[in-house]
This record gives structure tokens, sequence and C-alpha cells, in this order.
């Protein structure tokens, strides 16, 4: 947890609406320090970073407004860190969870490539048909760490002489989505009103408020599967992304990231710090979006700056995981 800047950014400062809502911010921030209630203090500096590392323009100018729209009230402000809490970071950070695996035969996946090879590749339409896709895309690999995919090493005849190229190896790899696979699952059709929808509506609302108004579309439904939004990780890294301990960051180069992350001990020797996301066809395998990075990336970093993924303490010495809470 990062105690918020008491000036804004040279950046920044152009914005009238951000310069005018950073002193609310910081005066809820300061008045946090003394309450019962140590979520208030994740709360405002949520907000606080929201401004400060925001994925968008526009983003930071929603977040900015709707702190001076409430700046009367110290409670309704501190409600709105807590919404951010709970409809953005939440959403990347708790839809996650181990991912299952094919239900098909390890040995059916070279026969399914070839298949994909030769004929255009529609969206994916489940997890496993993702992985499969996305394993094709990124050469079988982790784009992290370079392993190879330890089933695909087995079945997949262009890699057999892989394990005699110099310093290959292998591990379990994951499919990883970049907005999780809850995030979007089953909302539309008969079940609009569910209690998903209930749950995912805030968020694509979030989005939409951000500048992204195109994102609910693309991810509706089994859309959360598409090539652009999923990517294969090894499986400890593939944990440290989905929460939020690892992110990219974009660089002046398309397709090119730099590894970041909460600690630096999170960064194994053998990880890449250059991730270069490449493909042997762009229109068949298109490589995760910009955009949905940038959006990951920028909650990373607000979490972790705000303290919204470390321990904390309600009072009364009972303390638990910021994650944790529902209240």
């Amino acid at each position: 947890m990062t105690q918020l800047p008491t000036e804004l950014p040279t950046r920044l400062q152009n914005s009238a609406t951000i310069r005018r809502a950073y002193p609310t911010i910081l005066s809820l921030e300061q008045a946090a320090h003394n309450h019962v209630d140590s979520r208030r203090l994740i709360y405002a500096r949520i907000l606080g970073y929201l401004l400060l590392e925001g994925p968008s323009d526009q983003a930071r100018t929603t977040v900015a407004s709707e702190v001076i729209s409430r700046q009367q009230n110290e409670d309704d402000v501190t409600a709105i860190g807590k919404a951010y809490y709970d409809h953005y970071i939440r959403a990347f950070k708790m839809n996650k969870g181990d991912t299952p695996e094919s239900s098909s035969h390890p040995s059916r996946q070279s026969l399914e490539t070839k298949t994909m090879e030769n004929t255009l590749v529609d969206d994916p339409k489940d997890h496993a048909d993702a992985k499969a896709k996305a394993l094709k895309r990124d050469g079988f690999r982790c784009v992290i760490t370079g392993a190879y995919d330890n089933t695909s090493l087995e079945h997949e005849p262009e890699l057999k002489m892989i394990p005699q190229a110099d310093n290959a190896w292998a591990t379990i790899t994951r499919c990883t989505h970049i907005f999780g696979e809850s995030t979007n699952s089953g909302i539309s059709g008969d079940n609009m009103g569910g209690a998903k929808h209930q749950y995912a509506a805030p968020v694509w609302a979030v989005m939409r408020h951000f500048g992204y108004t195109k994102i609910p579309a693309e991810l509706d439904g089994a859309r959360i599967h598409r090539l652009e939004n999923v990517f294969t990780l090894e499986s400890g890294a593939h944990g440290l992304f989905d929460q939020l301990h690892l992110w990219l960051e974009p660089t002046d180069v398309p397709g090119t990231y730099t590894l970041q992350a909460s600690n630096p001990t999170y960064i194994a020797p053998h990880f890449r710090r250059t991730v270069v996301f490449t493909t042997p066809d762009r229109d068949k395998y298109p490589p995760p979006s910009p955009d949905y990075l940038a959006i990951h990336a920028a909650c990373a970093r607000v979490a972790h700056l705000s303290g919204a993924g470390r321990p904390f303490c309600r009072g009364a010495g009972t303390c638990a995981h910021a994650a944790d809470s529902r209240s």
C-alpha cells in the first residue's frame, strides 16, 4: 500500500476535472487513517490511483467527475471507491480459478491442429477450444517462460525434435484469460436478469464508463474465449497473472510488452522481462488485445498501489484479505 502523492503529475494537471477531484480524495485518505474501518483507506486510494493510473483518459475523467458529484459527503465518495473495488478490481482478481482442461484425448490434438491450419478459425467456442487455438498461435509455449506445453510436446508432430534443441524444456500450461471466464458467462438471452447477469452487468458498466463501449459485446457469452482475450502461460505464471501480481505493460513496439510485478520476487529468474506476442496468421490467430491488456495492467497497478490485494484489518483485531471482503 502506497500513500497518494500530494501533487498531481504534470501530465494530469491540464485536466480541470482531475485537479478539482484530487484534493477531495486526499482529504478522504487523510480522514480514513483515523477510521475504525481500514477498508476506507483502501477505497480512498483506489480512487486516487484510478486518477493516476487509470487505463484511459476517459476512465480518469469519469472517476474524477463521480468524485466531484459526491464530494460533499465522505461516505458517498467512499462508496464510489468500494464500487470500483467490487466491479473493477474484483472482476479481474476474483473471477478466475483453476482452468479446466480439455475433455478430449490428448492424441487428438495434432489432428485438430491440422484441421485448424486448413480452415478459417472462428472464435473459440469454449475453454478447451480456446486453449488449443492459443497454443497453436503461441507456438505451444508459455509466452513468459518459453516453456513448451507438455501435452503438445508429446502429440504435435512439428515438435518432435524440440527435446534436442538447446535449453528446451516443457511444463504444464494454462489458457489464461485477461477478462476472466465467468465475467460474462451466460448473461445474454434467457439468462438476462439472472445471478450471473446481476454480477456481470456492473463490470460492463464500468467498461462503458471508461470508454470501452465495444468490449461488452466483444466478450459476450462464449466470446469471452476469443483469442484476443487469451494466451498461454505455465501454471505458476498463470496464477500470478490472475491474482494481479503480474501484468504486461505496453512498449512503443506493437505486440511487445514488459513484464511487471507487484513484488520483484514474483518474477522468477527464468521469466522473460520482455514478452513479444507473435502469430503464424494474424487473421486466423489474432494476438491478445492491447486494450484488454492495458485494462488488466491498470487494474493490477491500482490494486497493488492502493493495497486492495493485501491483508487489512476491519478493527478490533479482526483481519482478512482485502479481496475476500464482501461488505
